[in-house]
């Protein structure tokens, strides 16, 4: 439905005014001018007095064209109503992803600080049989097909392996950013790479902070570790990547990981339920277009990819 415009209104506005009406009344060519009599003047006036609608009269033309210039006032304050509460939302929405603040980054979890921070993730859309998925509330939640446990995994950070990645890591975490976020690309015995925000306005924000320096490489890419996604040096932002097979050749191209997924615990998975992330989409999903659309490109050409309902600190 397109939104009426100002000259739509107008044109209905110029409707409702019907000009007055006069009446041609042509005398006989017999008549003289000095026969016309004050009665006739009477009259005539009376004529064009007739032909003019008064205010108390109802037109049902004046009416009609009434209603439409109401129909439309009407539907433009609803679609005004409706940016407005849009853009709202979207204020909401970059306010709770982008805000953590220091004391945020220190009470993310009881008594745990540098290498002993541990993050729980929950995925929705994992690959597997229909027969293992329900419903709750809008979330698919999915058992992987390797595993008895759940659709969660745990991942544990190392500041001392990498301080600078674990930091933004750490605050992206706080902020709910990773919330609706898409594994986009995943590439069976590679990586599985996550990390833009299904929310344009959030991702723009947080490229303005500009790129992270480079950490020096003191872990290794094997199977299982989580590291920061690069086009170069210092050029680290958002996205990372979850080896899913041992990549030690990335060590050398600087690509310093910055956490691992535990082994499974008690109500929780481990790299079963990282390989089960669905992967048939392989790289087609469009970095740009995930930025600039978000939710709305994602859900429209790729609704089976897996992504993250929560991840929280324990």
């Amino acid at each position: 439905m397109s939104a009426p415009t100002l000259s739509d209104i107008d044109d209905a506005m110029e409707m409702q005014s019907i000009p007055v009406g006069y009446r041609d009344t042509p005398q006989d060519e017999e008549d003289d001018e000095d026969t016309f009599s004050d009665d006739d003047e009477i009259d005539e006036l009376g004529m064009i007095a007739a032909s003019t609608p008064q205010p108390n009269q109802k037109d049902p033309a004046l009416k009609r064209h009434s209603y439409v210039t109401y129909i439309f006032v009407g539907l433009a304050a609803i679609v005004l109503l409706v940016e407005v509460l849009r853009r709202k939302e979207g204020s909401l929405s970059l306010n709770a992803r982008t805000k953590a603040t220091s004391d945020d980054l220190s009470t993310t979890s009881s008594g745990t600080t540098g290498d002993n921070l541990i993050i729980e993730f929950t995925v929705a859309n994992l690959r597997t049989n229909s027969a293992n998925c329900s419903h709750v509330g809008k979330m698919l939640q999915c058992i992987p097909q390797h595993n008895n446990a759940t659709n969660k995994f745990r991942i544990q950070l190392h500041e001392s392996w990498a301080p600078i990645g674990v930091k933004r890591f750490q605050e992206l975490t706080v902020a709910n950013f990773w919330d609706d976020a898409r594994i986009f690309r995943v590439v069976p015995n590679f990586v599985s790479q996550f990390g833009i925000s299904s929310y344009p306005d959030v991702q723009k924000y947080y490229d303005s902070l500009g790129n992270l320096k480079d950490d020096k490489v003191i872990g290794s890419n094997k199977r299982g570790t989580l590291t920061f996604a690069t086009a170069g040096r210092n050029t680290r932002t958002t996205q990372l990547f979850i080896n899913t097979a041992d990549n030690k050749f990335l060590d050398k191209q600087g690509f310093s990981p910055i956490g691992e997924v535990l082994p499974p615990g008690d109500g929780y998975g481990s790299m079963d339920v990282v390989d089960e992330m669905y992967s048939k989409y392989g790289e087609d999903p469009d970095q740009g277009m995930i930025k600039e659309e978000g939710k709305e490109y994602l859900e429209e050409k790729y609704p089976l990819l897996s992504y993250f309902v929560t991840a929280v600190f324990v």
